[in-house]
């Protein structure tokens, strides 16, 4: 069948490619290597019966390969078998059936390898003796060159021999070696040669012809020649008659028609006549003259015969003279007869005649312009030469006398006889002689006077001395040619300045070689120098330096000195007094622009700024007139261009040079100590002096940009003429506006560009280029109409077209013409051109397709996408990276690496300042800007924060670089990405740096100054302060805060507490609606402001200040609605040219500000969430922003997600509308959904049942060893919560808590050991998410503000605005902005140091291998148990004892239970919702918006609120839902990795094919998997580009059935209303290979532990072991340290009790009893009898396989829960099948799989009671489980198939050489195992921890950390990892969440990397017992023998260290199991 045939061709190939590799190793046994051969034989036959080949030439390629490797060897036997296998199947292949050149590759290599392994067995002395075995292998060899003698295009050679077959050639070499060694030849080698010959050579031509057809003329001059051969062999030998026989044989196959069969008949008959002259002479007869008029007559009928025949008669003819010659040699009787005589005269006529004509047709291609192949040598050449300088010198003495028409003619003959002359010596490079011809010609008319001879035609001049310049540059006589072009100069008289520039050319020319060549002394000489003493006037030198100037500077060279020397020979011909004022201005502005790029200060003192500004001095002083009015105005243009570039440079460089300087220092501060990795990217992109770089603002950028924008008002008035202006070069002054425009784009100068009208890309001012566009198209594409359309110009401009089109189609929403249009371009071959203006269109096209992939599903359709991923991006961020990084490519070519700081850079690139690179420089930093804010947004956008941050320092240290105010906007950026990350401190220093930049110096500061100190003023005659002033002065004592005196004592020992800052915010939102200032006026600052603002009230926001952040997004809202009215008239200003006006919509929707507006509408109402007090307009303020979105035709991507979070925000206000209808129990709300509902007990039951269980549980007294649990007062919410009064929030306000009352709730446990547990108050932490957005444009309507904010303020707040705009005198409140220091750096002052440890010192207390581990920052949830015991800030409402009172802050917390805050939503009605049919509805349209491209938090907070309201009714969408809700960051980067992966391959690629043949071993196979396996890894985790439908729910059921059989997948996930915040309510998902999914809703705030509480234990008891680090009292410390592992004791278990209660059993992995699904079966029947009404078993299923975990409480609770209606019956019943099934549960082989979002990944889930001694691995998601699939069938010796060889192993042990204890313990025992290898107490270097992980099969570390500092992130991913990974560093396993981003870890580094498992430690631990466990889990997984499961392992070895929790839990492993080989 076709299936086996398939299978069989694939086994064989595999068979085929291990043999390769196993015989390529060597055959040490001889045995082994035969039956390798044999095996490689057979699966090779196996492969040819399978059928055709799919891929042609494959088998032979691989053959070829086999035959390689062979030789390698030195199995010659061996080596001719596979050669015959590899002839016989190149034999069955013939072109064009298979392709040419691999064809003729292969056979190309085989022969040489072939050839090589016969020399190679002759070299070795394993050859006998009689060498045939030699000679047959090296005719074998040849054989394979017979393939190719098909084709006669060959270059036939140009000396003899003249055979014109390789195959001939080779095997003339062979006969030549084989005779070498068997001199003198016998008959027996003779006939032997001939033989070989017949038979593997002749044969093979002969079969190589179709049947009955003639063969080829070039396989018959092969045939020929070969029979040739053999005749001169065998009458070598005296074997005639053999020799006659092979002649007869060749005879029968050389047929023709015509001349050939004529030639080819004369050439036997000289063949003939050849044996037979050989058998004359050979017996001594004097019958020679007989065959040579045989000969004669031969040669006589071959007149007229075509090439290439005479070649062939010419070697037949050889065979019989070198006969003769040998005869007469060796013969002493030399006496020919008459005959003889006169045969051998014919003969030799007959062939002089042939050789005549072969010489002919060798000499055919040299034209020789002289008959000089008569001249007798070096003499007669002479004597030639001589003569022809008399004749032109004798011709120009006869000129005198003549008339002066006769002398103009005569002179043009002499010019053309000389140039003739030459060029016949040149032509024949005999350049001395050329250039002595002209040279007589040249020096008469460049030394005469002028007068003496007559004008004469210019071209005949030039080609003279043309032709003498060039000789003098073939000889490198460059001094030479200098004179001469100065005589060619001198020549032209009176034409100079018209004649001058093809002279003044080739001087530079002659100069450039001269400078290559290494000769200095020619570099300094000008043209002045070489035209002394021809006496030229002063302005006729002038010109000709200028046009020397200008050669130079179109020249692409390095030109600096030659112009800096031109330049100063003009500026001293052009001195103050010799009044040429204007032409020493020019001369100085070009001078300036060479010091502007070289230095030149040991030759001149003044700088480029100094020689501009005298140009400009000295234009100011030129007269003007009406001749030099244009040029004047164009001069002074270009002298203001040059001040501001030279001005730029300068400072450029300055900051360079203290960038350098500050880089040094942050190196030395990456070397400082910390115990573990969760900081050190965050390290590596701190900069300490960062605002260093920040030493200019807006008034002194506009101060730098006056000169340019004098320059281009300038060239408005020059340009506003009619007709061409007359400007010095219209060249030069297109390409200075070329630049200013790049300048002014650099800028962000929008409309200062848009004045020079000049293409730009989409960029923060997309909707001006929209307008202009139209208008430069219609040019464009008219000069295309007019253009050359061979050129390449013509076809770069065509696609620039192209993409504007597109970029038209995209914005005008014309999707699909854009994209057919995009696509055109994207497959044209010509955007893969290599050159940087190519590079550059292919940077915009990937820009652009960035904007398409970006667009959502509702814009473009999912068959539109695929097209665009068929290009090989599939997400936006992958392209615009791309794009990105061409512009840094070019940029890094351009100038090298120190402009971007760049470390990578390996050698210095110093900018030439030649033509276009100067225009480039600023038109690639432009779009590298541009490109920087868009990628950044987007990586911003989908929460890659690490990734976007990185580009946003680059960009940032880019601008503080080149001094531009864009600066600022790029600080807005990272404050943004700072306040994703919840830096608050750091995101307030960034906003307060681009205040500065935007305000200082402008007189705002000033106002300010003013309006504070009230009765200060200052006088007129004040200076403001220097700029540099704010930067010099020191920390002002007025911000020290006074110390009262009660508070003294406790403050005497730490820092004087600060005052808090005053506010400083923007002037700019109450500047006036026709405000002419800077920031009003200029679009790009007016939206940096307005970002600003918003990034400032989000601040505020997250800083808990609501009412000033609210303030200011309603004045950002007004301000926009001002600023996009102004602009919109300024672009209807703008949009007129030449008379033409562009279509401008309405002012209302250009879209300038769109983006900014629909952030603020998101971003107010998610704070209406958060509010105190009943916020009645909520629904306007939804209402409002949905319906100005729907406004929007979205052709801005970043729209769809503030869409997504209205919709969102209306859901959960849905939700609690909802509630307020089901008597505020938010249970009630989504229990319809579910199988499972939660039983809600009633008030009375919750508080005495647990009142009793406290006080029975205080009194109860401890057993010896006992650990306490916990016990926590429920939260007793009744179904209709009453309203208390709550005094005010605090918000995020830091001053020092007074003391209050105890917390709501208490924690009763064993007490601490007195005296270890450090009083310290924990911070609050900053809560508000920060969404990602796009700089574009937004609009908000007067009338829509005003119903939105209404007179009382936003929302209803209350207040007039002037309470809450900026500048407001509102005390501040006190905030503290986040903590910095994330992982405890606060600590690490405090920790120990590890010293030598001594005997006796095992009890002493360890060094803590860590440091502080981020802590979450969801505002309200960082309620640890220690804070519950009494140091809660809140207080209880009155009357509620044991309530849990939750803070009010901003964001609110999601409970199932209401809160305070959430009471005003009882009393808001919701028009038309009935039900949650309306909640899903906006989640699931929100969801289709962004699933394309998803943003994390927001994605996941859709996900799991959809999978909450669809719940059991629907258990593939609800488990989909939950699956894709995690990992989604850690997708974007897996996504863009695979991309990068892909894209190198396919670089790789490109190789000709000889080259990839030679790679084509089993590495080249690999290479083809691993492309496959990239492949299919994108397609996993790629996005769904059609929201939530059919295809995603069948794609989630295909996942589903590749899990691996045995494998349990469970994934954890809390769900909380509000995004950002910690909920209570657990999702818990199980999935199976064949099982329907199964979802379980856990809500824990009603249980004694809600989770929010047992991860604010976590914390507490993460804290509380840092600060237990820092004791130094033994005792102390290990009191201090039990009690922790005490309290993570019962943690674990609270997490298995209270947490998952009944529902524990729901993490173990399937039992394989069929029986179950049967009971199940039963089981169902009869609860569904009680009520229960799901018909899908699979959930009790789960139960029946946790029976023997099951209580009878918790069966009564899964009785209540299934069957609320009769829980007795159905408790009944499932209380018998549980006893019935006890004994059979808890017996399973399964593995689990955990998959935690990022607040449960932190707890050790594998500790928990039930899973202690599980196999339990993690993974990110569901995917990641489905991609090890992907990797066991594409990496071959993947150790999840194969095992892990216990003897492959790396370590890397103590390598900061600090832990010697750990280093004592190990290092004999690692140094002693065989085939280890590592490093011990020393950095191991990146290439060692390269191998370690690829091509190892285990990777032990046992130092600080994850080893990030000798490996990072970034590089592991460039790996694919092999290797088993065990870390036990600090912290090696634990992610670090930050803001409400995901958790990020080294270790994900390592799973998207493709290591199989990974071991690591959750936190912090000290080094002892770790070691402890360490050593336990080696020596017992190690010795434990073959198969032996590592998890095993890791589960017993956790009763190994002393503390068995606090240590023993913290290892945890990532991946799949692992056992040993």
């Amino acid at each position: 069948s076709t299936s086996k045939l398939s299978w069989q061709s694939t086994a064989c190939d595999k068979i085929l490619r291990a043999c390769i590799h196993w015989l390529g190793l060597g055959r040490s046994c001889l045995a082994h290597f035969e039956s390798l051969l044999d095996l490689a034989e057979l699966a090779c036959q196996g492969y040819i019966a399978a059928g055709p080949q799919h891929v042609p030439l494959y088998l032979e390629k691989i053959l070829y390969h086999l035959l390689r490797n062979v030789a390698t060897q030195g199995a010659y036997d061996a080596c001719l078998r596979f050669a015959e296998l590899l002839y016989a199947n190149l034999a069955r292949c013939r072109p064009p059936e298979v392709p040419a050149e691999d064809f003729e590759a292969i056979a190309k290599s085989s022969f040489s390898v072939l050839w090589k392994g016969v020399d190679a067995l002759a070299k070795s002395g394993q050859a006998p003796r009689e060498s045939r075995v030699v000679l047959s292998g090296r005719l074998q060899a040849v054989r394979f060159l017979v393939f190719l003698e098909e084709d006669c295009s060959a270059q036939l050679p140009l000396e003899p021999p003249f055979f014109t077959s390789q195959v001939a050639r080779q095997a003339a070499a062979a006969a030549v070696m084989f005779e070498a060694q068997r001199t003198p030849l016998s008959k027996e080698d003779a006939c032997f040669f001939s033989e070989q010959l017949a038979r593997h050579l002749m044969a093979a031509l002969l079969d190589r012809r179709s049947a009955g057809e003639p063969l080829p003329l070039q396989p018959s001059l092969c045939l020929f020649e070969l029979t040739l051969e053999r005749c001169r062999r065998l009458c070598k030998s005296s074997c005639f008659g053999e020799g006659k026989e092979a002649i007869d044989q060749a005879q029968g196959y050389l047929e023709g028609a015509g001349d050939i069969r004529r030639g080819f008949a004369a050439a036997l008959g000289l063949l003939r006549a050849g044996v037979q002259l050989n058998q004359v002479l050979a017996l001594g007869e004097s019958q020679a003259g007989l065959p040579l008029s045989q000969a004669a007559a031969a040669l006589s009928c071959a007149a007229g015969v075509p090439e290439p025949l005479p070649r062939v008669l010419g070697e037949s003819c050889q065979f019989i003279v070198s006969s003769l010659n040998g005869y007469v040699k060796k013969s002493k009787r030399r006496l020919f007869s008459l005959e003889d005589i006169l045969g051998l005269s014919t003969f030799m006529e007959g062939y002089s005649w042939l050789l005549r004509r072969l010489l002919d047709s060798v000499s055919k291609a040299c034209d020789l312009g002289l008959p000089l192949g008569g001249v007798a040598g070096a003499a007669g050449l002479e004597q030639l030469v001589g003569s022809c300088q008399s004749v032109i010198t004798w011709m120009l003495d006869a000129l005198e006398g003549l008339s002066e028409q006769d002398q103009v003619e005569y002179l043009d003959v002499t010019a053309s006889c000389a140039f003739k002359l030459a060029y016949g010596f040149y032509s024949q490079k005999l350049y001395v002689e050329a250039s002595s011809v002209t040279e007589v010609f040249c020096r008469k008319l460049g030394m005469a006077e002028s007068g003496k001879y007559p004008e004469m035609s210019t071209e005949r001049l030039h080609k003279c001395f043309k032709l003498q310049v060039e000789s003098y540059r073939k000889l490198c006589r460059f001094e030479k040619g200098l004179e001469s072009v100065a005589l060619w100069l001198a020549a032209l008289h009176s034409k100079i300045t018209e004649q001058m520039a093809e002279p003044v050319l080739l001087w530079v020319r002659v100069k450039m070689d001269a400078t290559k060549n290494g000769d200095e002394d020619l570099r300094l000489k000008t043209l002045k120098e070489g035209l002394e003493g021809h006496g030229l006037d002063v302005g006729t030198l002038v010109s000709v330096l200028s046009e020397e100037l200008k050669a130079y500077k179109a020249t692409r060279a390095d030109t600096g000195q030659e112009r800096f020397n031109v330049i100063c020979d003009l500026l001293e011909i052009c001195s103050e007094e010799s009044g040429r004022e204007h032409e020493r201005a020019v001369n100085l502005v070009e001078l300036a622009q060479v010091l502007c790029y070289h230095d030149y200060t040991e030759q001149t003192a003044c700088s480029s700024l100094d020689s501009v500004r005298e140009a400009l001095r000295l234009l100011d002083s030129v007269p003007v007139n009406a001749e030099n009015q244009e040029q004047l105005l164009d001069d002074k243009a270009q002298a203001l261009l040059w001040l501001y570039i030279c001005t730029l440079e300068s400072k450029m460089q300055e900051s360079i040079e203290r960038d350098q300087r500050a880089g040094d220092q942050g190196h030395k501060n990456l070397e400082d100590f910390e115990p573990n990795d969760l900081n050190y990217e965050d390290k590596l992109q701190d900069d300490k002096f960062l605002y260093n770089g920040i030493s200019f603002n807006l008034v002194a950028d506009s101060a730098q940009a006056k000169c340019l924008d004098d320059a281009l008002a300038l060239w408005k008035k020059l340009l506003a003429k009619k007709g061409v202006p007359a400007v010095r070069s219209v060249e030069q002054t297109v390409v200075s506006l070329h630049i200013m425009a790049a300048l002014y784009r650099m800028m962000a100068k929008v409309f200062g560009a848009l004045a020079i009208a000049l293409w730009q890309s989409l960029d923060c001012a997309c909707f001006i280029w929209l307008i202009s566009f139209q208008i430069f198209l219609e040019e464009a594409e008219s000069c295309l109409q007019k253009a050359d359309c061979s050129s390449d110009s013509y076809l770069l401009l065509k696609q620039t077209c192209l993409i504007l089109h597109s970029q038209l189609c995209c914005a005008n929403h014309k999707v699909e013409e854009g994209l057919t249009l995009l696509l055109e371009v994207l497959q044209h071959p010509a955007l893969q051109k290599i050159s940087k203006v190519w590079y550059l269109l292919r940077a915009h096209v990937l820009q652009l397709m960035a904007v398409y992939l970006n667009l959502p599903s509702t814009s473009l359709s999912p068959e539109l996408r695929q097209q665009l991923w068929a290009q090989g991006w599939k997400t936006p961020e992958t392209a615009l990276a791309d794009a990105h990084k061409l512009f840094r490519s070019i940029l890094l070519l351009l100038m090298g690496g120190d402009l971007l700081s760049s470390p990578k850079t390996v050698t210095e690139t110093q900018f030439v300042d030649h033509g276009e690179n100067l225009l480039q420089k600023w038109q690639v930093l432009a779009d590298m800007l541009v490109c920087s804010e868009k990628l950044i947004a987007l990586f911003s956008q989908v929460e890659m924060v690490c990734e976007a941050k990185a580009f946003c320092l680059e960009a940032l240290k880019l601008t503080m670089k080149l001094q531009a105010i864009r600066c600022a906007g790029f600080l807005v950026l990272k404050a943004k990405l700072e306040l994703q990350r919840s830096e608050l401190e750091l995101c307030h220093s960034d906003l307060q740096q681009a205040l500065f930049l935007l305000e200082s110096g402008t007189g705002e500061t000033l106002k300010r100054k003013r309006s504070r100190k009230g009765s200060k003023r200052q006088g007129p005659s004040a200076e403001p302060a220097r700029e540099e002033d704010g930067f010099l002065k020191g920390p002002s004592l007025e911000f020290v805060d006074t110390v009262s005196r009660q508070e003294k004592e406790n403050v005497l020992t730490t820092s004087p507490v600060l005052k808090p800052k005053k506010k400083r915010c923007l002037n700019f939102l109450s500047h006036s609606t026709l405000c002419s200032c800077s920031l009003c006026s200029d679009v790009t600052l007016s939206a940096v402001c307005l970002h600003w603002a918003v990034s400032y009230a989000q601040w505020e926001l997250a800083s808990g200040n609501r009412a000033e952040g609210l303030g200011l997004l309603q004045a950002s809202l007004e301000r926009c609605t001002v600023m996009t009215s102004r602009f919109s008239t300024m672009v209807q200003e703008a949009s007129q040219h030449n008379g033409k006006k562009a279509a401008v919509r309405d002012r209302s929707v250009l879209g300038l500000l769109d983006d900014l507006v629909a952030n603020i509408y998101a971003t107010v109402a998610a704070q209406s969430m958060g509010g105190h007090r009943p916020e009645k307009r909520l629904w306007e303020l939804l209402e409002a922003g949905l319906t100005f979105l729907s406004s929007r035709v979205s052709c801005l991507p970043g729209l769809e997600y503030h869409k997504a979070s209205l919709l969102l925000t209306k859901a959960v206000a849905t939700i609690y509308s909802l509630v307020s209808k089901h008597n505020g129990c938010m249970a009630h709300i989504f229990s319809s959904a579910w199988a499972w509902k939660p039983p809600t007990p009633s008030s009375e039951t919750k508080g005495s049942a647990v009142a009793k269980a406290i006080k029975r549980e205080e009194n109860l007294p401890l057993k010896n060893g006992e650990v306490p649990p916990i016990v926590i007062r429920p939260v007793m919410d009744p179904c209709t919560p009453v309203q208390k009064s709550f005094p005010p929030t605090k918000g995020r306000s830091h001053t020092k808590p007074t003391p209050g009352p105890k917390a709501p709730f208490m924690v009763f446990n064993e007490s601490s050991p007195p005296g270890t547990k450090s009083q310290l108050l924990k911070a609050p932490k900053a809560s508000k998410r920060v969404r990602s957005r796009l700089k574009v444009s937004g609009w908000a309507q007067h009338s829509l503000m005003d119903g939105i904010f209404g007179a009382e303020g936003i929302l209803g707040q209350g207040g007039s605005r002037d309470n809450i705009v900026p500048g407001s005198k509102a005390k501040p409140r006190r905030t503290r902005a986040g903590n910095r220091k994330a992982a405890g750096q606060e600590e690490k002052e405090g920790a120990a140091q590890r010293g030598p440890s001594g005997q006796g010192q095992e009890e002493e207390g360890e060094l803590l291998r860590t440091i502080k581990e981020e802590e979450v920052t969801e505002e309200g949830f960082e309620i640890s148990f220690e804070v519950l015991r009494g140091s809660d800030e809140e207080e209880p409402a009155p009357g509620r004892p044991g309530f849990l009172a939750y803070p009010e802050r901003g964001g609110g917390v999601s409970r199932e239970g209401l809160t305070t805050r959430q009471l005003w939503l009882c009393a808001l009605t919701v028009p038309g919702v009935s039900s949650l049919d309306s909640v899903s509805n906006s989640l699931k349209a929100a969801f289709q918006a962004i699933s394309h491209c998803p943003p994390g938090t927001l994605y996941c907070q859709l996900c799991r609120l959809l999978a909450l309201c669809i719940g059991s009714r629907d258990p593939i969408t609800t488990a989909y839902l939950v699956s894709e809700s995690v990992s989604i960051t850690v997708r974007h980067q897996l996504m863009s990795n695979v991309h990068r992966r892909l894209y190198k391959m396919k670089k790789k690629s490109a190789a000709d094919v000889a080259d990839q043949l030679l790679e084509l071993t089993l590495q080249g196979g690999d290479a083809d998997l691993q492309l496959q396996h990239l492949l299919q890894l994108q397609s996993l985790f790629e996005f769904s580009s059609a929201g939530l439908g059919q295809w995603e729910t069948e794609s989630f059921r295909e996942q589903l059935r590749k899990i691996p059989s045995g494998v349990t997948v469970c994934l954890l996930t809390l769900v909380s209303l509000q995004p950002g915040t910690l909920g209570d309510t657990l999702l818990l998902t199980r999935l199976e290979k064949d099982s329907t999914p199964v979802t379980i809703h856990i809500p824990t705030a009603q249980s004694k532990a809600p989770l929010s509480s047992v991860l604010g234990e976590f914390d507490a008891i993460q804290k509380e072991q840092k600060e237990y680090s820092s004791c130094t009292d033994k005792r102390d410390w290990w009191l201090g340290r039990t009690e922790l592992d005490r309290r993570m004791k019962v943690l674990t278990e609270t997490l298995e009790k209270e947490v998952l209660s009944c529902w524990k059993g729901a993490l173990l992995p399937a039992s394989q009893d069929s029986g179950v699904a049967k009971e199940a079966s039963s089981l169902q029947e009869h609860l569904g009898e009680c009520g229960w009404e799901n018909s899908d078993p699979a959930l009790l299923k789960l139960v029946l396989n946790s029976s023997h975990l099951l209580t009878p409480q918790d069966v009564q609770c899964l009785a209540s829960g299934l069957c609320p209606a009769q829980p007795d019956a159905a408790r009944a019943f499932l209380q018998e099948a549980v006893d019935k099934w006890r004994s059979h549960s808890g017996q399973t082989s399964g593995h689990l799989v955990l998959v935690l979002d990022k607040h449960l990944q932190k707890l050790p889930w594998e500790n928990i009671p039930c899973l202690r001694t599980l196999p339990v691995t993690r993974l990110p998601s569901l995917r990641f489980l489905l991609s090890y699939n992907l990797a066991q069938r594409y990496r071959r010796g993947s150790i999840l198939t194969c095992g892990v060889n216990p003897s492959s192993a790396f370590y890397v042990l103590n390598p900061h050489d600090n832990l010697p204890g750990t280093e004592e313990r190990f290092r004999a025992w690692f140094e002693s195992e065989p085939s280890w290898m590592g490093v011990t107490g020393e950095v191991p270097s990146q290439e060692q921890m390269q191998s370690a992980l690829t091509q190892r099969d285990l990777y032990v570390y046992a130092g600080h950390g994850a080893g990030a500092r000798f490996l990072d992130g970034p590089s592991i991913l460039k790996l694919d990892c092999h290797a088993v990974a065990l870390l036990f560093g600090c912290s090696s396993a634990a992610l670090a969440v930050r803001g409400n981003l995901e958790g990020t870890g080294i270790i994900l580094k390592y799973i998207m990397a493709g290591c199989p498992l990974v071991l690591g430690n959750l936190w912090d631990v000290t080094d002892r017992d770790i070691d402890r466990y360490m050593e336990a889990l080696l020596q017992s997984w190690l010795k434990a023998g073959s198969g032996a499961p590592l998890l095993q392992h890791v589960a017993q070895s956790r009763q190994a260290p002393k503390l068995k929790y606090l240590i023993g839990a913290a290892p945890i492993a990532y991946g799949l199991p692992v056992s040993l080989q």
